[in-house]
């Protein structure tokens, strides 16, 4: 944080927090100069000061990614301390934004009109509000009628040797023998806090020989170059690191480490290893989990990649300009050279592909034709009658709404590692099965034309299937389906098919899936049928049977004894429970609202180590069973808008109770006398249980209760003194 504070004073200055009005003040200077580290110290000092907060860091890489709505409503949300806006606010008429002292920082803003948009009218504030902009076009700023302009500067000589020195020595001056050295180094770093750290990084370590070697590297370079400079840290990586650091600049800043480093490691990189190669080059970070990328080492990598041809984008390795991709689809000029495509289809006219369109593009080894989640599903993808192939040598193919009944029968992808087609017209995958030896991923959700799957016993490494919304599919299984004993790597297995509106039952052949970890069943509103499970079954972790047409579910589910999380919201048929429920060690999740039609539940469910048990909205449930037993686990308990009549005597047994939700519970007529003995329970709403008259005499002395709620209940005369919190 070296020069930090004196920009933090001055700055502070200009915002006057105790004058009153709204300001707005900007921070303009050069890529790299540090104007996002300067206003989020500031942000982190100053927010205290003001009733609410935001800041949004690299604000047009966040708008090309989600949309100026998205980042609109997400700094609304923080500022109004609200979790999600279902509708996007009006700026304009929302009083409670007007009546709130707050700071919101934006940085990296580089277009007025987005800007604009973004926050409004300075009316739209409530006075002594600041809002602090960064932005390397200061006319940016003077569109937006910023009050005060700060300019960011060069770090002087002082500040720049001890953040050199810090990054290549690990301390405030250099050590012997490279003093003189050290004062090169900064001729060429030109006091650029971002050049000083790279450079640092670059020789932290090295030989004398080494530096001189750099020196001699930067006496070759045009003044001023700063990506020159830059990119002296990207030639010293292998090329494996290169290929890492270019996939990161040109699609996935912003995006989570972990799914980053899957996808890389699925093209046979070493992605961690590299990651943390680029982190000692500090030309990446990590922070919540995400790479960050500083944008003036983004536009080096995104120039490295121009450079490989300028004129003809078709002959460079990757390509994400929507503007470029269409090109080179449109006429045809794809080459061998091409090796990743990320494109929003919504983001180009309609295109009418060749049959040959990937003939040339033979090192293919990413396509990603996506759309953003909840636009129109037609594609603008226009696919010959025949689609010759597709590239083989591809790892990871993503194309949403995807036009043909299959894929091209001359595609074999033995290095396909996820194949992800959302909302296409297929009604199968191939026209005969493939060897997949490399498979992981298959997501095929919203295929509504689908009616069969492929041959899975051909994906030895196959963890995920995803084919939810596959509103024909009426069959999800057959030998080859279930019979997996040749995959390896299923200790993750997934099958989602929720909202298959044609399966009409459970196959409890699914549960040969040796290694299944979850199912999704959500949403198959025909699935009526859940047949018996004829063995023991250790994987299973996770069953969804959310919106089913399930009656009862089978006496042997003890069978299913790595359960640990059982969802039935909304089975509104459901009138059984087993009581084998009871022999399942290890759930600790079970969702039971909104089952209109069950009218009561075993007394086993107090064996399992359920901390909630939720089952509001059980409109026919009349019978609470007694608990035979002591039950420590059980937190709290909902009974809301249930015909529960009355509470079992042994509600003791309940020991940790908290809370005991019984609202418009209308027939319930009395609570026993043992609640008295729930000395945990500081919670206890009967609003609306318009039948209850018998409440116990000294349920006052219950020593945690806090909350007490007899709305619309016919108070005793003894409980008139009980004062009931607001």
């Amino acid at each position: 944080m070296i020069g930090i504070e004196e920009h933090a004073k001055q700055i502070e200055s200009l915002l006057k927090v105790e004058s009153s009005g709204v300001r707005i003040v900007g921070v303009w200077g050069m890529g790299g100069i540090g104007k996002t580290t300067i206003a989020t110290a500031i942000y982190h000092k100053l927010a205290t000061q003001f009733s609410s907060s935001s800041i949004i860091l690299n604000v047009q890489q966040e708008i090309e990614r989600f949309g100026r709505n998205n980042i609109q409503n997400k700094y609304l949300c923080e500022l109004l301390e609200e979790n999600n806006l279902s509708s996007r606010l009006s700026l304009l008429n929302d009083r409670r934004l007007k009546q709130t002292k707050a700071l919101l920082v934006l940085d990296d803003v580089n277009n007025s009109a987005q800007l604009k948009d973004l926050i409004g009218m300075r009316s739209n504030f409530a006075p002594s509000s600041r809002i602090i902009v960064t932005s390397r076009d200061k006319q940016v700023l003077n569109n937006v009628g910023a009050d005060e302009i700060y300019e960011v500067k060069e770090m002087n000589f002082h500040e720049s040797l001890r953040l050199f020195c810090l990054n290549a020595f690990k301390q405030n001056n250099p050590i012997e023998d490279y003093a003189g050295l050290t004062d090169k180094i900064l001729n060429y770093a030109k006091g650029v806090p971002l050049a000083l750290k790279v450079l640092g990084f670059l020789l932290c370590g090295r030989t004398k020989e080494a530096w001189e070697s750099q020196l001699q590297k930067l006496d070759k370079l045009p003044e001023n170059d700063i990506f020159k400079v830059l990119k002296l840290s990207y030639e010293g990586l292998d090329e494996e690191q290169k290929d890492i650091f270019l996939d990161i600049a040109c699609f996935f800043r912003g995006h989570l480490v972990n799914v980053v480093a899957q996808t890389l490691d699925s093209c046979g990189f070493s992605a961690h290893i590299g990651m943390e190669v680029l982190k000692d080059r500090a030309l990446i970070s990590i922070s919540e989990g995400r790479i960050v990328m500083h944008d003036l080492i983004q536009e080096m990598g995104h120039e490295i990649i121009r450079q490989q041809c300028v004129t003809d984008p078709g002959k460079r390795s990757r390509l994400w300009k929507p503007e470029e991709i269409y090109q080179v689809l449109k006429k045809n000029k794809g080459t061998e050279a091409i090796q990743c495509i990320f494109l929003d289809i919504c983001k180009i006219e309609k295109v009418e592909l060749h049959a040959k369109t990937f003939k040339k593009m033979d090192n293919l080894r990413m396509m990603l034709f996506y759309k953003p989640y909840g636009l129109p599903k037609e594609s603008n993808m226009i696919l010959p009658a025949f689609l010759e192939s597709l590239p083989d040598d591809l790892k990871f193919l993503r194309w949403d709404g995807f036009p043909q009944k299959s894929l091209p029968l001359d595609f074999f992808p033995k290095y396909l590692v996820k194949l992800e087609m959302p909302h296409n017209h297929l009604e199968q995958l191939w026209q005969r099965d493939k060897d997949l030896p490399n498979l992981k991923t298959l997501d095929l959700r919203g295929s509504q034309n689908l009616i069969q799957i492929p041959d899975l016993a051909q994906c030895p490494n196959i963890e995920e299937v995803i084919l939810s919304h596959c509103t024909k599919l009426g069959q999800v299984y057959s030998s080859s389906f279930l019979l997996l004993h040749g995959c390896r790597n299923l200790d993750m297995f997934v099958v989602d098919l929720s909202y298959c509106e044609s399966l009409l039952s459970i196959p409890t052949e699914i549960f040969k899936l040796k290694f299944l970890k979850r199912l999704y069943l959500r949403g198959c509103f025909n699935l009526e049928k859940f047949g018996e499970i004829k063995e023991t079954i250790e994987s299973l972790v996770v069953l969804i049977l959310d919106e089913t047409a399930i009656k009862e579910l089978p006496s042997s589910l003890h069978h299913l004894v790595g359960l640990e999380e059982l969802s039935l919201r909304h089975c509104q048929k459901l009138e059984i429970i087993p009581p084998s429920i009871g022999s399942l060690g290890k759930l600790c999740k079970l969702d039971l609202t909104c089952c209109e039609s069950l009218e009561t539940f075993p007394s086993s469910i107090f064996k399992l180590k359920l901390t909630k048990l939720d089952l509001h909205g059980c409109s026919m449930l009349k019978t609470f069973p007694e608990i035979l037993e002591p039950a420590e686990t059980f937190l709290h308990i909902n009974l809301t808008k249930t015909a529960i009549k009355e509470l079992p005597s042994s509600l003791d047994y309940l020991v940790g109770l908290q809370t005991l939700c019984l609202k418009l519970c209308t027939e319930l007529m009395s609570l026993p006398n043992s609640i008295v003995n729930l000395n945990h329970l500081y919670r206890l709403d009967c609003s609306g249980c318009c039948s209850l008259t018998e409440i116990p005499n000294n349920i006052r002395s219950l020593p945690s209760l806090r909350e007490l709620s007899l709305h619309e209940v016919k108070v005793p005369t003894m409980m008139t003194n009980f004062i009931e919190p607001t």
